[in-house]
C-alpha cells in the first residue's frame, strides 16, 4: 500500500480526520503571553506589534490530510533506514553530538514536536544526514496593506519549487490558543489539498515531510519556540550540516502591488513559495563546500570572526617558496555573518551591495585585487571562489599584506568576518607562476577604448599554458541606457587575430539574479536582489572572466593584446556609469 493514500481514500476518511484533529483541544493559553508580532515582507523596520493574522485569514474550506497505520510504516522504515548515500550522491552526515546551541550556526539540538495530527515527530530518529529543515510563521504577511498570512496560498508553489529533501514545520506564533488551533487546522486542510493535486509518488513523498505543530511557539517545549520567538521570527531551518540558519524576505518580484507603492511601502508581496529558496540555497551551499573540503588544502586563516567594519589589513605568513612551489590551486572563502546572532538577520546585517575585494600586495609593491565580492542587502553570506591565476601573486612566500575592503566610509556596515585562503595541491600539469598586469577601468563612456591601449607581452619559451584572467563589473546607472550596472556592456580582447568576447545578457532583467543561489548568492535579501545585472549579483562572489590563449601565444613569442568595450555593437557611448575591470596575462609552467 502506498504511504499517501489516494483522493478517493481521503474522501472516505475525511469524518475521522477531522474528529481525531478536533479530539487534541485547545493549547494552554501561556499566562500573560505577550503578543506576538507579524512580520511583513518588506525591509521591516520595526518588529514590535499586535497579532496581524486574524483566525478568519487563515482558515480555508478544504480536506484534511489523515493518516494511517501503513504510512506511519512505511515512513518510519523510510526515514530510519536512510539511503547509502543521498540522492544527490553525497555521503549522508552523522547526527552531530553537539555542543548544541540555537543561535545562527550552532549545531541544531534534535527535539521532539507535537504534531496537529496527533503524531510526534522526532528529529533524531528521522534524521537521515541527507534532509534540510525549515521552520515556518504563521505570522509573515502578504503585505502591510494586506496582513493576511503567507500561509493561506502558494502552498502547491512551495512545493514544486522545494527541493525534495526538504522538511517543512509550520508552526504558529500567534498568541490567542483559540486563533492557533484555527491557524493550524486550516494550514492541514491545505495540505491535504495541495497534496491531492499532485500524482501519487509525488504526494507521498510530501506527505512526510508537511509537518504543522500542534502548539504555537509560545507553547512549544523545546528550543524551536525559542527561536521563533527570537531571531527566527521570519523563519529558520536547520542545514545539511545539521547548522540553525537563518530565513529572509519572501518578496516575490513578480507580485507589485500598485496599492503598496501608493501607500509609499515597499511594492512586493511576499510568496510562501520563496521559502524554497532557502533550502535550494544551502544544498547549493552544501555541494560547493564539499567540493572544497575534497581539496584536502592548507588553509590560512586571514580572520577567524572578528566584527570588522569597512576594511580590515592583516600581515600573514604563508608557506616559504619552497612549500608555495608545491600548490597548484588557491580558492577564496569568506564567511560574512551578522554581528548579532540572538537578532533576525534583517536590520542587523549590512543594508547594502557594496563592492567587496580581498587585495594582496605584489611584488610590484602595488595592491592587487586577486577576488571579488557584492556584499548583500540585509544577509548573512558565504562565498567561495577559485582564484588559481593569482596564486603568482604569493610565490615567494613568507610574510604578505592583505587588505579586505567591503563597505564605504559612511555606512561602515560591521560585520563578523571569516576569510581564509586554501593553497591547493591537485596534479595540474602547470601552475601558474608569473603575471603581467594589463588593463584597469575606467567611465564607460566615448573614451573607454582610448584609455585601454594595446599591451605587448613576452611569452617565456617554458610557458605550459598562458591564460587571460579578469574581474569585470559595471557599476552607476546612466539615465538613458542604465550603463554600466543594469545594461549589457561588452568586453572583447583580441590576440593575434583571435578575438574572446565577454558579455552580460542577464543585465537589466527583473529576475535572472535569483537562480545565481545555485552558485553562491544568498537568496531572499532585501532591496533589488533578483534583478540581472551587468557582470554581478548582490550577495555573491564575482566569477573570473578566464580563457585559455591557443597559438596567438606561442612560448617565446610576443603577444599583442587589444581591448575594446563594446555596447549594442558599437562603442561605449557617454554616459554616468564605469567599469571596475582587473586583469592578467598569466604564465603556467
Amino acid at each position: 500500500m502506498s504511504r499517501f493514500p489516494t483522493p478517493s481514500a481521503l474522501a472516505a476518511l475525511s469524518a475521522a480526520a477531522t474528529f481525531a484533529l478536533s479530539a487534541c483541544g485547545d493549547p494552554a493559553k501561556p499566562a500573560a503571553a505577550a503578543p506576538v508580532d507579524a512580520i511583513t515582507a518588506t525591509d521591516t523596520a520595526a518588529f514590535d506589534g499586535a497579532d496581524a493574522v486574524a483566525a478568519a485569514e487563515v482558515t480555508a474550506d478544504i480536506t484534511t490530510v489523515p493518516e494511517t497505520a501503513e504510512a506511519d510504516a512505511a515512513s518510519a522504515a523510510d526515514t530510519a533506514t536512510g539511503p547509502a548515500l543521498c540522492a544527490d550522491g553525497t555521503q549522508p552526515k552523522k547526527l552531530a553530538a553537539g555542543p548544541y546551541g540555537p543561535l545562527r550556526h550552532d549545531l541544531a539540538e534534535p527535539f521532539t514536536m507535537e504534531l496537529a495530527d496527533g503524531t510526534t515527530f522526532d528529529f533524531a530518529a528521522s534524521f537521515s544526514g541527507c534532509d534540510t529543515y525549515a521552520f515556518i510563521p504563521d505570522t509573515i504577511v502578504i503585505s502591510e496593506v494586506n496582513p493576511v498570512s503567507v500561509w493561506t496560498k502558494d502552498l502547491a508553489a512551495l512545493l514544486k519549487a522545494s527541493p525534495k529533501n526538504t522538511h517543512y514545520f509550520f508552526v504558529s506564533r500567534l498568541s490567542n490558543s483559540s486563533d492557533v488551533v484555527k491557524s493550524t487546522q486550516a494550514m492541514q486542510e491545505r495540505i491535504g489539498d495541495a497534496l491531492n493535486t499532485l500524482d501519487e509518488a509525488t504526494g507521498a513523498h510530501w506527505f512526510s515531510r508537511l509537518h504543522v505543530a500542534k502548539k504555537s511557539a509560545l507553547g512549544q517545549a523545546n528550543w524551536i519556540g525559542q527561536v521563533l520567538q527570537s531571531h527566527g521570527k521570519m523563519g529558520f531551518g536547520i542545514d545539511r550540516d545539521q547548522r540553525v540558519r537563518g530565513f529572509g524576505s519572501f518578496a516575490d518580484v513578480t507580485r507589485s502591488d500598485p496599492k503598496l507603492q501608493a501607500a509609499g511601502k515597499w511594492p512586493w508581496q511576499a510568496n510562501l513559495a520563496y521559502a524554497a529558496h532557502e533550502p535550494v540555497f544551502w544544498n547549493a551551499q552544501f555541494a560547493r563546500q564539499a567540493k572544497l573540503d575534497a581539496l584536502k588544502a592548507t588553509v590560512v586563516d586571514l580572520w577567524k570572526g572578528e566584527v570588522l567594519a569597512e576594511f580590515a589589513e592583516v600581515d600573514m605568513d604563508l608557506p616559504g617558496a619552497p612549500t608555495m612551489a608545491t600548490y597548484d590551486a588557491l580558492w577564496v572563502e569568506v564567511d560574512m555573518r551578522c554581528p548579532k546572532a540572538n537578532e533576525v538577520e534583517f536590520g542587523n546585517c549590512g543594508a547594502w551591495d557594496y563592492l567587496a575585494g580581498l587585495r594582496v600586495t605584489g611584488p610590484d609593491g602595488k595592491d592587487r585585487e586577486i577576488a571579488r565580492f557584492i556584499t548583500t542587502y540585509h544577509r548573512e553570506s558565504h562565498w567561495i571562489v577559485d582564484a588559481t591565476p593569482m596564486l603568482f601573486l604569493l610565490g615567494k612566500g613568507g610574510k604578505h599584506h592583505f587588505r579586505w575592503d567591503f563597505a564605504p566610509s559612511w555606512n561602515k556596515q560591521p560585520t563578523e568576518t571569516r576569510l581564509r585562503l586554501h593553497l591547493a595541491k591537485t596534479g595540474a600539469v602547470s601552475r601558474p607562476v608569473a603575471g603581467t598586469y594589463l588593463w584597469d577601468g575606467a567611465a564607460w563612456n566615448s573614451k573607454y577604448d582610448a584609455a585601454h591601449p594595446d599591451v605587448q607581452v613576452p611569452i617565456p619559451a617554458s610557458a605550459k599554458k598562458v591564460e587571460l584572467f579578469a574581474l569585470v563589473t559595471g557599476h552607476g546607472a546612466d539615465k538613458a541606457t542604465q550603463c554600466a550596472e543594469f545594461c549589457n556592456h561588452q568586453h572583447h580582447v583580441s590576440a593575434g587575430g583571435t578575438t574572446y568576447k565577454l558579455d552580460f545578457p542577464m543585465a537589466g532583467t527583473q529576475s535572472q539574479c535569483v537562480p545565481q543561489m545555485t552558485k553562491g548568492m544568498t537568496p531572499n535579501q532585501g532591496g533589488t536582489w533578483w534583478f540581472g545585472r551587468g557582470g554581478w549579483c548582490p550577495g555573491q562572489q564575482v566569477e573570473p572572466w578566464r580563457v585559455t590563449l591557443g597559438a596567438e601565444a606561442k612560448p617565446g613569442t610576443t603577444v599583442t593584446l587589444n581591448y575594446k568595450g563594446i555596447f549594442n555593437g558599437k562603442a561605449p557611448p557617454d554616459g554616468e556609469g564605469n567599469i571596475h575591470l582587473v586583469s592578467w596575462l598569466v604564465v603556467y609552467e
